[in-house]
């Protein structure tokens, strides 16, 4: 293969071995920190919390990479995280061998997509074949269920692990396919047709809007996952906790 679809190009060991081409949909998937709740529903780590001396597990072979949290800053605190300690999950079941290492206690939080859970919990599942026929992955739906019972957020809208959205190839260092692919791809997304591709996919409101878009896609309400933690309106109960106060 020349180069592979739809990479997110994060920041750290990603730009160092590989070329990423533009991205043809926005930076829709910002990172967060997962940690377990007490019995009162309060954060074993709260969002004011550096990380010192804690264990992070990051998702192995996905985004965000293990370096990656050393470019993002608390959102609470306005500080950056420090002297924690980076713990790989498992290649097979990455996701869920991950959340198996924060709820056994193997590690104090978890580095990860802020929709993650939320997909794991809810579409995720509703695709889920016994039979392994569906295109998606195998989780534990039950597992990511402990969404705000047993694990939540304490940061999210983190944007700075990566320099644009979803991309449309990701090629080896010197490849020199961007030099085709960008050019090409930039005259694409001014045209009709990639507004009609968007739409067409569902994928609308996260394409860079061009002349042929309604207004309505010029602006996006927030997700919640999109929220810095400092301005969430949501409970530890709700799968994401605001900041202290």
């Amino acid at each position: 293969y020349h180069a592979c679809m739809t990479y997110i190009y994060s920041k750290g060991a990603r730009e160092r071995h590989i070329d990423v081409s533009h991205a043809f949909l926005k930076d829709n998937k910002p990172v967060g920190l997962l940690v377990r709740l007490n019995e009162d529903g309060t954060p074993e780590i709260d969002g004011n919390h550096n990380l010192n001396g804690k264990k992070v597990v990051h998702v192995n072979g996905w985004a965000p990479t293990e370096d990656a949290l050393g470019f993002v800053v608390n959102n609470c605190t306005g500080e950056r995280f420090s002297g924690y300690e980076m713990v790989p999950s498992s290649p097979i079941n990455p996701n869920d061998d991950a959340l198996s290492k924060l709820l056994d206690g193997t590690v104090d939080a978890m580095w990860v997509y802020v929709d993650q859970s939320v997909y794991y919990r809810n579409a995720g599942c509703v695709f889920s074949n016994p039979n392994k026929t569906s295109p998606f992955p195998d989780w534990d739906c039950a597992k990511w269920a402990g969404l705000g019972k047993k694990f939540a957020y304490i940061q999210t809208g983190l944007f700075s692990h990566a320099y644009n959205g979803t991309t449309l190839a990701m090629s080896k260092k010197g490849s020199g396919l961007n030099r085709i692919i960008n050019p090409c791809l930039e005259r694409f997304m001014r045209t009709k047709e990639y507004y009609k591709v968007c739409t067409k996919h569902g994928l609308a409101q996260d394409c860079y809007p061009n002349s042929y878009f309604p207004e309505q896609y010029f602006t996006s309400p927030d997700a919640v996952w999109d929220i810095h933690t400092q301005d969430l309106p949501t409970r530890c109960q709700d799968g994401y906790c605001a900041c202290p106060s």
